[in-house]
């Protein structure tokens, strides 16, 4: 049976290493950023960022989203046409928002029969598993003025990239600090990579990255985009698994953060 995109990128992830940017992307997003009317947001998911596609709809279950706004988190409905949007049920107010898409962790073990969704011990004859926890969030400003405040803290994933300020204000050149989160608190030695929109075909190359670093022993990074327009930038962390060779080998996190650079 043909494998979906989903179970390939795990299958691919777990034999090279945790996600990597090139790989696989997943950002959020929205497109009408107007106050006084509802938000259009959306969820990219795939390889050819910034472009969206559908969601296979047996993956549709594995994706949790919500929006959170100045006053707390915002009702949104999933469109019924195209499964990757969603909007929210009234219109908006002017201030800074955030769309989180925090996805199921999924066991993923290889057999010699292929690759199954379940533990290595739940698979007979596995000789590897991974653990894959993977998110991803996007900083919309509706209107002005922005807000650091709900930009410059920490909305609860797994791992996390959080901005100390609002990147609405940055310009080309600029620094903008972040730090890393690993289950609440700041992580050190993390790997962060990213790229504008587009930068991977300018460049030729599905590997090309315009920025990379690894977070410091506070989990702190220092970013300077050198171009405006859209960004993402993507965490992955590998660890090994807590019974490690046991019900799995390690725990594979990725996430990432996505935001436009004036």
């Amino acid at each position: 049976m043909k494998k979906n995109f989903f179970s390939a990128f795990l299958a691919f992830s777990l034999l090279f290493g945790a996600q990597s940017l090139t790989a696989h992307d997943m950002w959020t997003s929205a497109d009408n950023p107007t106050p006084g009317e509802p938000l259009k947001l959306s969820l990219g998911y795939g390889h050819d960022f910034p472009s969206f596609e559908a969601i296979p709809a047996e993956e549709l279950p594995f994706f949790q989203v919500r929006l959170a706004g100045p006053k707390g988190d915002v009702p949104i409905t999933r469109d019924s046409v195209d499964n990757y949007k969603w909007t929210t049920n009234d219109p908006v107010e002017a201030g800074s928002y955030v769309f989180v898409s925090d996805v199921k962790p999924i066991y993923w073990s290889q057999t010699p029969d292929g690759w199954v969704m379940k533990p290595k011990n739940e698979a007979p004859g596995a000789t590897s598993c991974g653990y894959f926890i993977e998110s991803a969030k996007g900083i919309i400003n509706v209107g002005a003025p922005t807000d650091a405040a709900i930009v410059s803290k920490p909305v609860g994933l797994p791992l996390e990239l959080v901005p100390k300020s609002n990147p609405d204000n940055l310009k080309t050149g600029e620094k903008l600090a972040l730090v890393v989160y690993l289950d609440g608190k700041p992580a050190p030695g993390v790997k962060v990579e990213g790229r504008p929109a587009g930068f991977d075909k300018t460049v030729g190359s599905p590997e090309a990255k315009a920025y990379s670093s690894v977070s410091s022993p506070k989990g702190e990074i220092t970013f300077v985009p050198l171009a405006p327009g859209e960004w993402i930038l993507a965490a992955t962390l590998d660890q090994p698994f807590k019974e490690p060779n046991v019900v799995c080998d390690k725990t594979a996190y990725g996430t990432s953060l996505h935001f436009f650079v004036k």
